[in-house]
């Protein structure tokens, strides 16, 4: 009887994928809401307490911030949401202006009536917040970038050609085909340092990531030393990890934020809240305070 009941659990168990994601946290909530002509899809976190907005980066979603989001839920009502064509979120379409996630973002704000919320944004979402904060210098809080390029940006439209374009779309497209197993696999070999579970709720966003935006034209967005010195916002620079001469250019890119800090995360690649999530926490901690 006790083999029989042990070979019915063990068969169950084997039924259940080994990449499954873990779900949501209890009590975060999602929901969807029609902003700057698109239906834009969040989670939150809730709470009566201030907010912190998070922006995330190309090809992940919203509940990439999870584990992160965690450590803040105590003292903010955190709201992660989906980029234009990523997660739930409406795709992108090719003549979208390049402005259009620093207007989503913007827009998703006033949707959701939030006052005063602090933008936090990596890579992708770093350029969003970055643009949002120049043009809307009043709204934030503070804004917080992690891993921002502090480049120049190439000149003219910056768009890819279309051979790019169509390229890249095909890659997107193979990604979307692998399986989670798949993917959670590929993460832990090229980044061990993430953790299983980190990889796990990282995979099912390359699922939801739609290969419309390789139509974006990043390289017409401005430089960041164009938009840092109209942000009057404070602003922290959870920079990645670099040698002397980098540190060096990177802050006098930096020195360009009328009220800004840059911080780099030793041993940090460009995830740097999933390479050094202990660091970077503490670095953020710190600068909340501060505000």
């Amino acid at each position: 009887m006790y083999r029989s009941a042990f070979l019915v659990l063990l068969g169950s168990l084997l039924l259940v994928p080994a990449s499954a994601a873990p779900p949501p946290p209890a009590g975060w909530i999602d929901g969807f809401v029609i902003a700057n002509g698109i239906r834009i899809h969040y989670w939150r976190t809730g709470g009566d307490k201030p907010v912190m907005v998070m922006a995330h980066g190309s090809s992940d979603d919203a509940l990439c911030w999870t584990n992160f989001a965690k450590e803040f839920t105590a003292d903010y009502d955190i709201v992660m949401f989906d980029a234009r064509g990523h997660g739930l979120t409406d795709p992108p379409g090719q003549n979208d202006p390049s402005d259009a996630q620093a207007e989503d973002l913007a827009a998703l704000i006033r949707e959701l009536k939030l006052t005063k919320p602090i933008v936090m944004g990596h890579s992708m979402g770093s350029a969003s917040a970055a643009w949002f904060a120049a043009k809307y210098p009043d709204v934030a809080r503070a804004i917080v970038l992690e891993d921002p390029f502090l480049g120049p940006r190439r000149t003219g439209s910056g768009a890819a050609g279309g051979g790019d374009r169509e390229q890249r779309r095909a890659q997107i497209l193979a990604t979307n085909n692998k399986t989670e197993a798949e993917l959670v696999a590929e993460c832990i070999k090229g980044a061990p340092q993430w953790g299983r579970n980190e990889c796990e709720i990282w995979a099912p966003s390359k699922h939801l990531h739609h290969p419309n935006t390789a139509y974006a034209s990043v390289g017409a967005r401005p430089a960041m030393s164009e938009l840092f010195p109209k942000m009057t916002a404070p602003v922290l620079i959870l920079k990645a990890d670099a040698d002397a001469a980098v540190r060096a250019e990177n802050g006098k890119v930096a020195a360009l934020l009328p009220n800004g800090k840059i911080v780099h995360i030793d041993g940090a690649g460009h995830n740097v809240r999933r390479d050094r999530k202990a660091e970077t926490v503490a670095a953020l901690r710190a600068f909340l305070r501060g505000l």
